[in-house]
């Protein structure tokens, strides 16, 4: 009897230790496959539209140590047929599941793009489509096709953008873009805000155009009221604006914008464009920039005075120095233009 006991302990002792081996081994193909660091090096992972499980394995190999526990992980989850686009950050690392999870229900980083103030929906698809999956020709395809955009010239679309820094995911595409950007735009032209436009007899329309040129005068919150105030005293009384940034305009958009001019000569005022207000009285055909809110604002809420010239001021850079008659404006322009040939301003 005390043989057979013996032998009955020795049996159990065999059975807990091979219990023990597998739970050891099991806990380590656990650990192996599920949360075992697997990232040689952290980065982006792009995953575009339409791509297979393949495709996306193909983009994320270069950041495994063990592609075969991966793939093995991503089929006990159905990773395979779930694949969603986007631009996906890769820690070093990281686990297996902690990546599937992540891919798996689209968990994507936005990125920041901070859109300026540009000259033409042109200039803004192209630099959009450098940072998005969707390219500049959707980009374009998508600002000119949408509802709102429908009556207007191309001309006059960049009416509807405003400069800032916007979040967007990697993979938006044109139509989303310019919806996001519709919204910022409704949200900025409530009826409350077109009713001061009309308390100005001016449309949106034409309030943004005078505050691109408001814009591109100065980005100094504080001049730009006086700047716009002045612009608009001009109106009032028919003279025209004879505005610099009208005439840049003009040249860059006869050159296809791709001249750079910093100062205007007396010779460029001859320039023959709708867009000259040395040549044309009142307001150009439309925007030449995207201006800031602010400058709008400034517009929409004007400093009063009774300027009608202005020049920058050489001694601060961004402001300018106003005047209320021609013989004021030639004494400050001359200052400026000596200033301008001693520092070989082009």
């Amino acid at each position: 009897m005390k043989k057979k006991k013996k032998s009955t302990n020795k049996t159990g002792i065999i059975i807990i230790i091979i219990l023990l081996i597998a739970m050891t081994g099991g806990g380590y193909f656990y650990y192996k496959n599920w949360l075992q660091p697997n990232t040689v090096k952290a980065g982006k992972l792009y995953i575009p539209t339409g791509s297979n499980y393949d495709q996306m394995m193909d983009s994320l190999r270069p950041f495994l140590k063990d592609a075969a526990s991966f793939e093995w992980l991503s089929r006990q989850k159905k990773y395979h047929d779930n694949i969603k686009p986007g631009r996906y950050t890769i820690h070093k690392g990281e686990g297996n599941n902690a990546i599937i999870s992540r891919l798996r229900i689209g968990e994507q980083d936005e990125i920041a793009i901070k859109i300026g103030n540009y000259s033409s929906i042109y200039e803004l698809a192209g630099k959009m489509g450098a940072l998005l999956e969707t390219d500049s020709a959707k980009l374009m395809e998508a600002m000119t096709q949408a509802d709102f955009a429908q009556g207007y010239d191309p001309t006059e679309l960049i009416f509807f953008y405003f400069p800032d820094t916007y979040n967007f995911h990697w993979n938006t595409s044109g139509k989303q873009f310019v919806n996001r950007m519709k919204k910022e735009y409704d949200k900025y032209w409530t009826d409350a805000k077109k009713q001061e436009a009309t308390n100005m007899n001016m449309t949106p329309l034409q309030v943004t155009t005078l505050a691109s040129i408001v814009q591109l005068e100065s980005a100094i919150l504080e001049e730009q009221p006086r700047i716009a105030g002045l612009y608009l005293n001009r109106l009032k009384i028919g003279m025209k604006l004879d505005a610099d940034p009208t005439v840049i305009y003009a040249l860059k958009k006869a050159q296809g914008f791709t001249t750079k001019i910093q100062r205007v000569y007396y010779k460029d005022l001859a320039i023959q464009s709708p867009y000259n207000t040395y040549k044309n009285k009142g307001l150009p055909p439309s925007p030449i920039c995207m201006p800031n809110k602010s400058a709008i604002e400034a517009v929409l809420h004007p400093a009063k005075h009774n300027y009608l010239y202005f020049v920058a001021d050489p001694q601060k850079p961004g402001y300018s120095i106003f005047a209320a008659t021609l013989a004021e404006q030639e004494v400050n322009a001359a200052r400026y233009r000596d200033w301008a040939n001693q520092n070989n301003v082009k």
